[in-house]
């Protein structure tokens, strides 16, 4: 009645169709985690806060015994 080539084209519409399906499905979840801001800070960004916040702490107790030493240096202090 049908010869195989119907059934490979047959079989060839389904696979493009379930592939294009799956890309669609694909590029929905891909905008949708896009669009969602992240609940989590990644590891890498905490650590350079933290870093941060170190080297701001840091440099305050330097700028500060920088003062120190000047004034005790003017016989302010």
């Amino acid at each position: 009645m049908y010869n195989d080539w119907f059934y490979l084209e047959k079989d060839r519409h389904i696979r493009e169709r379930a592939l294009a399906e799956g890309m669609a499905e694909r590029r929905r979840y891909a905008q949708l985690k896009a669009d969602r801001p992240s609940l989590r800070v990644s590891l890498r960004a905490r650590l350079a806060r933290r870093l941060f916040a170190l080297a701001v702490a840091t440099e305050r107790q330097e700028t500060w015994k920088a003062v120190g030493e000047r004034l005790e240096a003017k016989g302010r202090l």
